[in-house]
C-alpha cells in the first residue's frame, strides 16, 4: 500500500466514515521480538506493515499493563506501566510512533472496573477499609447479595463477595476473586482514573476502549441510589478533551441497544461494540434465514446510528449468546457447539471464527458479510487467516491461538525453543500453521487473507458503511441484500442454492459462488450500477 492509498488523518479522532477497520491486537500472542516465548513492542513492530496492508485503520491493543495475567491481563497490577514482558513505556511510544506513520490510531484497553488484588491500590485499601484507600474499592461487613447481582464466570466463581483476612471485611468482585472491583464513582477514584487516562493519552494514545462500560457505574454490590451513567461519562469525557480533544472513546458492554443509546447519546462514547447485532448474526447463520438480523438491523437503527457500532463475529472472549432467548442458544448451541465440551459458562461458544463456521465457505462469506452490515467492523488478530482453537485448553483461553505467519516452529510467532501461548492444535491441527499461515496466504491470490483485503479496500471504495441502506431478504429467505446508491450486497447464509432475482444494469466487482442468477450456498456477491 503506498502512502495515498493510506487512510489518512493518522492523529485525527474517532470518524464516521467507511474507511474505519479495527484490529483487536493481543501483544502477548501476536510476535515475540526478543525470543523469550512472549510477545512484545519489538514484535509487534515489525509486523505492523501487515495490518497496513489489511487496511486497518484502528488498533485496539488488549492489557499489556503488569499483571500475572490470570485473566489475559485484565488483572492489572498497575495502571500506569508497560509489564517488562513486552518492554517499556519507550517501546510503546515507538509502537505508536510506528502506527502513526502507517496510518493508525490506537486505543488502548481502558481496564477501570476493577484491578487485580496485587495492585497497589488494593494493597492500601486492605489496610485502611473505612479510609480515603478503603474508598477505592466496594466493601461490606456480610457477603449479602442484592437482587441481580451476580458472577459473570458461573461454574468458575459462584460468589460476588470475598472476605479479606487483613481488612477483616469483604469485597465486590464482579468477576474473578482476585480483582476487586473499583468503587468507580467515587469522586477521588473518578480523579485517579482521569489521571490514569491521561497518562496513556499524553504518551501518544488516540482513545480507549472502555472495557465493562455499564458495569463501571452500577451499584456494585449495593442498591443504585446516587449513580448516573450518563453524568459519569459527561464527567469523563469532558476531562480527557482537556488533555487532547479530539479523544476517541468506545464502550464495551454486552447489553440491548436501548441500553447502549445512552452510552453514544450527548457525544458521551464515540461508539459502542454491538453485541446485539453478534447475536442476531449467528442466529441468523444458525437457521440460514436473515430474518433474525433485518429485525435486528430495523432495531438498532432507531436506537445506535451505524457509525457508532462495531460489528464482529468473534472478539477476544467466548461467543456469549446471553441476549438470545433460551430456545434461540440452544438452537444455537446445538448447530455450531453439539459437543458440551464447546460450551463455558452456560452463555457461550468457546470457538473460534473459523472451526465453528466451517466449511470454508461459509467462513469466507462471513467475511465478506462482516463488512457489507452498516457499522464499523472488528477483526481479531489472526482471523484475516482463519486461524483456528484448541478445545484441550480450558475455558476462554480455547481460541486464543498465537499469531500465525508462517510454518516454521511455533509459526513463526516466537525463536524461543519453548512456547508455552502457543496452543497444541496449532502444531498439527487441520488450521496449524503448517496449513494456514500469513506467508502462504500472501502468495495465494484465493487465500482467506487476500479475499479480506480485497473486501476491505471495496468497502472502502464504495464508502459501503455509510448511513442510507435498505436492507431486505433478497428475493430468498437465506439471502440477505443492503443496497444504496447503485450498490447491491447479496450474502446467502444458507447451505443450499438459491435463485435471486437482480434487475439490469448491476456489474459484478466481487463474488465467490454467483452466476448471475443465483446464489451457491454460501455464495456472495457485491454488485455495482456504473455511474451514468
Amino acid at each position: 500500500m503506498t502512502t495515498a492509498e493510506k487512510p489518512q488523518g493518522s492523529h485525527g479522532g474517532w470518524a464516521p466514515d467507511p474507511a474505519e477497520l479495527v484490529y483487536g491486537l493481543d501483544l502477548s500472542r501476536f510476535a515475540d521480538g526478543d525470543g523469550d516465548g512472549f510477545g512484545d513492542f519489538a514484535g509487534a513492530i515489525e509486523h505492523l506493515d501487515h495490518l497496513a496492508r489489511l487496511g486497518v485503520t484502528w488498533i485496539w491493543l488488549l492489557p499489556f499493563y503488569p499483571s500475572e495475567r490470570r485473566d489475559n491481563g485484565y488483572d492489572v497490577d498497575d495502571h500506569l506501566e508497560v509489564d517488562p514482558r513486552f518492554g517499556d513505556l519507550e517501546a510503546f511510544r515507538r509502537f505508536l510512533d510506528r502506527a502513526h506513520d502507517l496510518g493508525m490510531r490506537v486505543l488502548l484497553d481502558a481496564v477501570l472496573h476493577h484491578t487485580s488484588d496485587r495492585h497497589d491500590w488494593f494493597l492500601a485499601a486492605r489496610e485502611d477499609p473505612d479510609g480515603l484507600a478503603g474508598r477505592f474499592f466496594v466493601w461490606s461487613d456480610d457477603d449479602a447479595v442484592e437482587p441481580g447481582d451476580h458472577p459473570m464466570f458461573p461454574g468458575e466463581e459462584d460468589r460476588v463477595w470475598a472476605r479479606d483476612e487483613r481488612a477483616g471485611r469483604f469485597y465486590h468482585h464482579q468477576f474473578y476473586s482476585f480483582q476487586p472491583d473499583l468503587n468507580a464513582t467515587d469522586p477521588d477514584v473518578f480523579d485517579e482514573i482521569v489521571r490514569v487516562l491521561t497518562h496513556w493519552l499524553e504518551l501518544g494514545a488516540d482513545g480507549f476502549r472502555i472495557d465493562a462500560a455499564l458495569l463501571l457505574v452500577q451499584g456494585k454490590g449495593r442498591p443504585r441510589t446516587d449513580v448516573d451513567d450518563g453524568r459519569f461519562f459527561d464527567r469523563l469525557r469532558a476531562r480527557l478533551r482537556e488533555v487532547r480533544p479530539d479523544v476517541a472513546l468506545i464502550a464495551e458492554a454486552d447489553e440491548p441497544p436501548e441500553l447502549m443509546a445512552a452510552l453514544v447519546e450527548h457525544d458521551r462514547f464515540d461508539a459502542v461494540i454491538d453485541f446485539t447485532l453478534n447475536n442476531a448474526l449467528i442466529l441468523a447463520l444458525t437457521r440460514g434465514r436473515a430474518r433474525p438480523l433485518l429485525d435486528v438491523l430495523e432495531r438498532l437503527d432507531k436506537t445506535i446510528p451505524p457509525e457508532a457500532r462495531l460489528n464482529f463475529v468473534r472478539n477476544a472472549d467466548e461467543l456469549d449468546l446471553q441476549q438470545l432467548t433460551d430456545e434461540e442458544r440452544r438452537e444455537a448451541f446445538a448447530h455450531f457447539a453439539a459437543d458440551p465440551s464447546m460450551l463455558v459458562y452456560g452463555r457461550g461458544i468457546r470457538r473460534a471464527w473459523a472451526p465453528m463456521l466451517e466449511p470454508a465457505e461459509r467462513v469466507r462469506m462471513t467475511m465478506s458479510l462482516l463488512q457489507a452490515l452498516p457499522g464499523v467492523p472488528l477483526l481479531m488478530a489472526g482471523q484475516e487467516l482463519g486461524v483456528g482453537d484448541d478445545l484441550t485448553v480450558e475455558g476462554r483461553a480455547a481460541s486464543r491461538t498465537t499469531m500465525q505467519w508462517d510454518d516454521s516452529r511455533w509459526g513463526g510467532f516466537t525463536t524461543a525453543e519453548d512456547s508455552p501461548l502457543t496452543l497444541p492444535a496449532q502444531s498439527g491441527g487441520p488450521l496449524g500453521f503448517a496449513s494456514v499461515n500469513a506467508r502462504d496466504q500472501e502468495r495465494d491470490p484465493a487465500s482467506l487473507l487476500q479475499l479480506t483485503r480485497r473486501v476491505v479496500a471495496l468497502r472502502r471504495e464504495l464508502h459501503a458503511a455509510a448511513g442510507g441502506w435498505t436492507a431486505a431478504e433478497g428475493g430468498h429467505p437465506a439471502v440477505i441484500s443492503f443496497s444504496r446508491d447503485g450498490l447491491l450486497t447479496l450474502h446467502n447464509l444458507s447451505a443450499e442454492e438459491v435463485a435471486v432475482e437482480v434487475r439490469d444494469g448491476y456489474e459484478t466487482w466481487l463474488a465467490e459462488g454467483w452466476d448471475g442468477r443465483r446464489l451457491a450456498p454460501y455464495g456472495f456477491a457485491w454488485l455495482v450500477t456504473p455511474p451514468a
